[in-house]
Formats: structure tokens, sequence, C-alpha cells
């Protein structure tokens, strides 16, 4: 499987006078406020301002948050001249900015833009780590089944962030580096999970895992328990799952290790490859998205893909139950109660509640196998969030207020919202079961996503624990043009890296 391309892959930083335009398909960025007028540019040539200023008193151009212009100069040093609106200034925020260049991305692609230069000297505020990861992620295309083209647009490769004498430039390319590897891992992620689900098997998600592993060095490790192990270990919330499929379910580990780490952090994702609903069958009515039940678990690979190259001093395990559910003979069938690895036992009230038993042997194996100092669970686990936010924020759920906000801040630093819910001990009640310790689903139609985090807590004993339900947040997307709708977005991989370089400044200790 190739990931693509299309993504930026080199970021310089100078001044004005050291700018150099040689080569083609290069073009100038200007940002403007709403009606913050004239355009304010160190690189801005003459006839050019003159043409802009007409198009700003003729309010072709005002500014106006994700209102783009592209202004072709065939004849000057640069090709063309973006001007990039940036609403009001008062109201101007790092995901503001990210939707701005969403925007701008499809012009610039229009135009064969390989090269722009931003300029930057007279804007020092604007936050651009988060300009380069919004066109890493715009530019995002998914053509593995396609027919290769004869001659396909050509995307940005190199930024050039034109800047003021007296700013910190290896500091601001830093930033910007980062946020660019952010991005690009985030775009690893959308590839597992846009990947066909003929394609994208458990089998095909360890084989994933284990060449992380490879590439990683000494300090990461993988091992995949196989039905024979999990049978053994007693992990039957898991294997009841698998049974209707012919692909045998995999619990892939993840282990990254750092010899001067005193904190362990485990990452859980659910790894759903496609979800008929079992038994309990779906409705066939965009039942095809269901391959995008696996996005927890793309978001914690490729989260630990960076992790193996970020180094940072931390011990980090990523776990990811792998199954498919299917409805074929031997099927688990609603009723049945089974117990887990941890001892408890659950009635399968519906099959199509799949997640949450998959996760419930990983969250336990986890706990009792590293005794990690906090855990954190992702999964396209309920319907019922998307009803409660929307496609806008990710719920989250935890035992340990510090851990949730944590999360919280890290998403809104990174523009993938997160929302807490409560979990009180009324909602672990609901989750208990009429047979067994628990059921599997909670009263109908009452706060789904929230009892369908309390069964989890079950699994996590005194451990620290936050679930994020990304349900809503994993795909089809629309209010954010750097995401196309038709893709999955990666959700939760830049938040994840933002939080664990968190963790790593909290522990006193740098990376590497």
């Amino acid at each position: 499987m190739k990931l693509s391309m299309d993504m930026v892959t080199s970021i310089s930083v100078c001044t004005a006078e050291d700018m150099n335009w040689e080569g083609g398909g290069n073009c100038l960025v200007v940002p403007l406020y709403r009606k913050e007028f004239p355009l304010n540019s160190a690189l801005l040539q003459e006839e050019e301002e003159l043409v802009l200023q007409a198009l700003v008193d003729r309010e072709v151009l005002t500014g106006a948050a994700g209102t783009c212009y592209y202004l072709p100069a065939p004849s000057r040093p640069y090709s063309g001249v973006l001007v990039l609106g940036l609403g009001d200034r008062k109201k101007a925020t790092a995901e503001s900015l990210r939707r701005a260049v969403g925007k701008a991305a499809s012009l610039l692609k229009a135009n064969r833009v390989e090269r722009i230069g931003v300029d930057l000297v007279h804007f020092p505020e604007l936050p651009v780590p988060a300009f380069v990861e919004s066109l890493n992620l715009a530019q995002y295309r998914f053509d593995t089944y396609k027919k290769e083209e004869e001659k396909p647009a050509p995307a940005v490769r190199e930024v050039v962030l034109v800047v003021a004498d007296s700013v910190d430039k290896a500091a601001l390319l830093e930033a910007a580096e980062r946020a660019a590897f952010f991005s690009v891992a985030a775009n690893g992620a959308r590839h597992l999970a846009n990947t066909a689900s003929n394609d994208m098997t458990p089998a095909v998600l360890a084989a994933a895992a284990q060449k992380i592993a490879e590439e990683g060095g000494e300090q990461c490790t993988c091992a995949v328990l196989d039905q024979q192990r999990m049978e053994e270990l007693g992990m039957n919330a898991l294997l009841g799952v698998a049974r209707g499929s012919g692909k045998p379910p995999q619990l892939i580990c993840l282990e990254y290790t750092h010899p001067e780490a005193t904190r362990t952090i485990t990452l859980v994702g659910k790894g759903v490859t496609f979800d008929t609903g079992g038994i309990s069958l779906k409705p066939g009515a965009k039942m095809h998205e269901m391959k995008f039940d696996m996005c927890g678990a793309a978001v914690v690979l490729a989260t630990m893909m960076a992790v193996t190259r970020l180094k940072p001093v931390l011990n980090v395990i990523g776990v990811v139950p792998a199954v498919e559910n299917m409805p074929d003979g031997n099927a688990q069938t609603p009723g049945e109660i089974v117990r887990a690895c941890n001892g408890k036992t659950i009635e399968v009230l519906n099959t199509d509640a799949e997640g949450r038993l998959i996760l419930a042997d990983a969250l336990a194996y986890a706990v009792d196998t590293w005794k990690p100092d906090c855990i954190v669970d992702l999964a396209t686990l309920t319907g019922a969030v998307v009803i409660a936010l929307g496609h806008v924020a990710a719920g989250v759920v935890g035992s340990d207020s510090a851990l949730v906000q944590s999360l919280v801040a890290a998403g809104e630093s990174t523009g993938e919202r997160l929302w807490e819910l409560p979990l009180w001990e009324d909602y672990e009640e609901m989750m208990e079961g009429t047979f067994a310790d628990l059921s599997n689903i909670g009263p109908e139609r009452e706060a789904g996503t929230i009892t369908g985090a309390a069964f989890l807590k079950a699994f996590t004993g005194d451990t620290p624990w936050a679930h994020i339900d990304i349900a809503g947040v994993s795909y089809g997307i629309r209010n954010k043009p750097y995401l196309k709708p038709e893709y999955a977005t990666g959700f939760g991989v830049r938040l994840l890296l933002e939080w664990l370089t968190g963790r790593t400044a909290q522990s006193g200790q740098a990376s590497e």
C-alpha cells in the first residue's frame, strides 16, 4: 500500500531580502484580515498591488474568513499571488487559519503551484504550524485503486516562510516541521482507514504494526496474539465477536520503550475492519462505510509510527484488538453470555455493540500486562455521539479528571475538539446485567455514548483511563475544508501526539 505523496516535503525560513523565486510554479501568499487595507506585504510588487487594490475597491477582496483570491502574474518573479482571507483579526485562531488554508489548497492545485512563499513579515502572530499541517491534510489524496493519470496535478511540495529579521528562524522552522510530521502521520491513519475492507483485514493491520516495529529500531517491538493464545488467556468477549468471520482475529501489541522513561502510557484502538453488525444486522444503506470501524486502530498505529521517530522519554504501548464482525452460521447470537479475560461475565444482548466487547479484553489485558500510569482508548463506538455532538467534536469520558482535561487541551490546540461527558455511578448501574455481571447495551435511547464508556470502565481497574468516542469525527466531516468528506479524517493522531509531547514535558524530560 502506498501513501499519497501530495504533501509538503521541504520547509525553509528566510527574510524578504533572501527570498529566491527561481524556478516555475511559484506563488506568493499574502495574508489579509477582514477590511484591513491596503494589503500589507514585504514582497508584493507594485503592479500586482495596484490590481489587487482595484479588487478591494470593488469589494471582490474583503479578507473575510476563508475567502481566497488567486491573481496570475506570469511576467513577475512569482507566477501568481494568492490573497488568503483570515477574517476578523480579533476572531482569528489556529483553526480558522487551517480552514482558510484548506480552501486555498484547491486554488493552488488548480493553478499548478508547487512552491509557495508565505509573507509573514507583517504577520508574526500567525500560527505557522496550523498553516503547514492544513496544507498537508488538504492535499491528501487516496488513489490506491485509481488508474495512474498521465499528468497528475502537482501539489505544493515546498513552503518558504518569509519573516522579519527579528524572528527566531530556528524555532519557527522546528515548530513548522513538527506540524508537518504530525499531519503526515494523520494522513497515514487516513490511508489505513480508506483502504477497502477486503484489503484491510485483521492480518493486514497486524502486518502494518509489525512493519512499524521493524522500522522503529531497537526501542520498538511488536507482538501479535493469535486466536489460540487469546483462548488460553480467556478473551472470550473479543473472540465471540470474531466467530462469524473467516478472517482470524488478532490482538496487536506495539511497545515503544525509552531507557530513561519513568512513565508508561497505553493507547488502545478499536479495530473492527468491517462491521456488518453480526446477527443484529445493520441496515444495508451506508453499510459500506463500516470499513471505517477500524479508525481507532488506524489512529493508534499511526501515532505509534510517529512515536518511534520522535522518541519521547516515555514508554508508549499501542494495543489494537482487530476483528471482523460477520453473520455466518458460527456467529455470536443475542443472549449469549461470555466471560472476559478479567473474569467479568457479559450478556451479549446486541451483537452490533461489538466494539466494547473487543475493547473489554484489550483494556483488561493492557492494564494487567503493562500496569500503565494511564490508558486512553479511541473507538468509533456509538451512533449516539453523533446525535449528541454531530460531526464537530468527539466525546470523551474518563475516570480521571486531570487526564481528561489534558486531552481536551490537546484537542483545542490541534483543532481536534473533545467534549467531556459525565460518568456518574448511575450510568455504571445501567450496564449491570440480568444474568451476568454486565450487559453490552444499556436502556434503549438513553445516554448511549456514556453507557458504552461505563461498560469499558469495568475493565480498567484503578488505572486512570479516558475513552474517546470518535464515531462522529472519523469520516464524513463537511465543516473543515482541509478534510475532504469522502476520506477518513485521521482524527486523534495530531491530538495524541500533542498530548504525548505534553506528557514528556511534564515528566521534566525532553524528547531526544
